[in-house]
């Protein structure tokens, strides 16, 4: 007979965590170790071991399921502010499935979601998984906003250096990879709006110039941008843990004033049956000032700008892919990546708990910002 006992995080379960969930998730693009793990959650702003639910069987002293509850933080939406905690890495050992310890588990999450005073819990899914209808729905979640993953090749030689299989398809890739970048190069070189504009790519540098800029500009793009202050910011892009956690700042200015930017990291992925090891990049947030690119063509334009110096400092990073979790309905993005030849997948959706009696989560006038650490569960 199986002993399941379910408690938080005590130190020292890192690597036992890490462990499930890349055993859990085999799939997934992202890969957790110890040191990893333990950035990731217990650094985070405002960690407590309550936020980490435990499965443990007993007998053999093994962690069998997990939910996170990471971050709590407030978010504006609807000109309304709420205090929102995310679930992340949903994880139970194949072994122990059909056993009620997923639903046990989202049980004490919710419960301490509620004891910390949050209005809402909000999670990302596959739209066709498992867990979004077996589990998620069935404790009152449900669908907010649908997401995009767009996935473009910055740098087809490096590609193939990853993994030479991929030599046999460098024709059409080339054409996808290089030729839309080129044309809209010549085509934003003939337009006066933008001649007055100048880039950077800062890579590990000028931190807070880029922060000051994402947190003013942002918040009048999106329902729920949470903005940074300096404890977060330090966590999530400065104090990181490897160099692949350290940030590439992508910056457009105006005057010398920022009117735009981006920040890319990148995921090592290895499949060594393959002989595949590939260095992905992580486009984790794109803001451009809607007051400077005044008009639907323009911001366009200006979309279409700063994704060519994503793509170039992809390309400065050595990375073979670019991987960017978009709101369904950020249009103007949207059309941009699709104009600049990025391979488009609907596939995941935002999903919401309402937590507290009488209160109804607010209709979205704007796309919903989508965190990374929500949507991929990188930071």
């Amino acid at each position: 007979m199986v002993h399941i006992i379910f408690r938080h995080y005590r130190e020292g379960d890192e690597k036992q965590l890490a462990d499930l969930f890349n055993h859990a998730f085999k799939r997934s693009v992202v890969r957790r170790s110890p040191t990893g793990w333990h950035w990731r959650y217990v650094k985070s702003p405002g960690f407590e071991p309550e936020m980490c639910q435990i499965a443990e069987d007993i007998d053999k002293k093994k962690i069998v399921g997990t939910i996170l509850v990471n971050l709590v933080e407030t978010r504006t939406i609807a000109k309304k502010k709420y205090l929102i905690g995310d679930i992340n890495d949903v994880s139970t050992h194949p072994d122990y499935t059909k056993r009620g310890i997923a639903t046990k588990l989202m049980e004490n999450s919710i419960k301490y979601m509620k004891e910390k005073g949050c209005d809402f819990s909000m999670l990302s899914t596959g739209l066709r998984g498992f867990a979004r209808s077996r589990i998620y729905q069935k404790f009152g979640y449900f669908d907010i906003e649908k997401e995009y993953y767009f996935i473009q090749i910055p740098n087809v030689i490096q590609l193939i250096r990853n993994f030479f299989g991929f030599a046999f398809f460098f024709p059409i890739l080339f054409t996808i990879s290089y030729l839309p970048p080129l044309l809209n190069r010549l085509r934003i070189k003939f337009k006066n709006f933008l001649k007055d504009f100048s880039y950077e790519i800062n890579h590990n540098k000028k931190h807070f110039e880029y922060m000051n800029a994402i947190n003013r500009i942002s918040s009048k793009n999106y329902e729920g941008y949470p903005g940074y202050d300096q404890s977060k910011f330090n966590w999530a892009r400065i104090n990181v843990p490897a160099n692949h956690n350290k940030p590439t700042y992508i910056v457009i200015k105006k005057g010398g004033k920022i009117v735009g930017g981006a920040v890319i990291t990148h995921q090592n992925i290895k499949a060594p049956k393959i002989r595949l090891k590939l260095r992905l990049g992580i486009i984790h947030e794109i803001f451009l000032d809607e007051n400077v690119f005044n008009n639907t063509y323009n911001l366009y334009l200006g979309y279409i700008y700063l994704i060519d110096k994503i793509i170039k400092a992809a390309t400065q990073r050595d990375l073979g892919a670019l991987l960017y979790t978009s709101s369904l309905n950020a249009n103007d993005l949207n059309q941009a990546f699709k104009g600049m030849s990025f391979l488009k997948i609907k596939n995941d959706v935002i999903m919401v708990k309402e937590l507290k009696k009488n209160l109804k989560f607010p209709k979205l006038k704007k796309p919903l910002f989508i965190p990374t650490y929500l949507s991929l569960g990188v930071v």
